[in-house]
């Protein structure tokens, strides 16, 4: 097994760790009776022969490759809304918008804040090494922001309405 930040000798392909990991998930189901991790996971990766990949797994060792997917809570209507509104050409900044927006509809909160919020952004750096980096609070808050979702007392010097505890901000001209 490899862990976060080790380097390989030889490119190991996103599918590989992924079905390594959910052969240990499914051996501990068939053979010991129990669900040693007992969780759902999403992996991203990426590799030079098919790119960026995104898959899920879930305890029983059953697994998937998504181009975009969500697990846990209220996940059938994230993946629903995904599934409406994802477009294969997106950029990285859409992408980002897409994940507020559809975390939004599906968290049980009418306040979406950015310390309830952790968003890690997989990409190449300029030698094309790939690179994983959380989102920090500022970032996180200006996405909220630009998604029209932003609540509560962060939104109060923004020009906005307030619809039973729901703030909807008002684009500006």
């Amino acid at each position: 097994f490899f862990f976060f930040n080790d380097t390989a000798t030889t490119e190991i392909y996103t599918e590989q760790i992924v079905g390594s990991v959910r052969c240990v998930q499914e051996t501990d189901t068939q053979f010991g009776g129990s669900r040693l991790f007992g969780a759902a996971f999403i992996y991203a990766g990426y590799d030079t022969t098919h790119g960026f990949q995104l898959y899920n797994s879930d305890p029983s060792g059953n697994y998937a490759g998504w181009k975009a997917t969500a697990i846990g809570t209220n996940s059938i209507a994230a993946n629903s809304f995904l599934k409406d509104e994802y477009q294969e050409d997106i950029n990285l900044d859409q992408g980002l918008d897409l994940v507020v927006k559809s975390l939004s509809k599906t968290l049980d909160t009418s306040s979406p804040s950015a310390d309830k919020i952790e968003l890690l952004v997989l990409q190449l750096d300029e030698n094309k090494q790939v690179k994983a980096r959380f989102l920090n609070e500022k970032e996180i808050t200006e996405l909220l922001k630009s998604c029209l979702l932003y609540t509560s007392d962060a939104a109060d010097d923004l020009l906005c309405v307030d619809l039973g505890g729901r703030r909807i901000i008002k684009k500006k001209k």
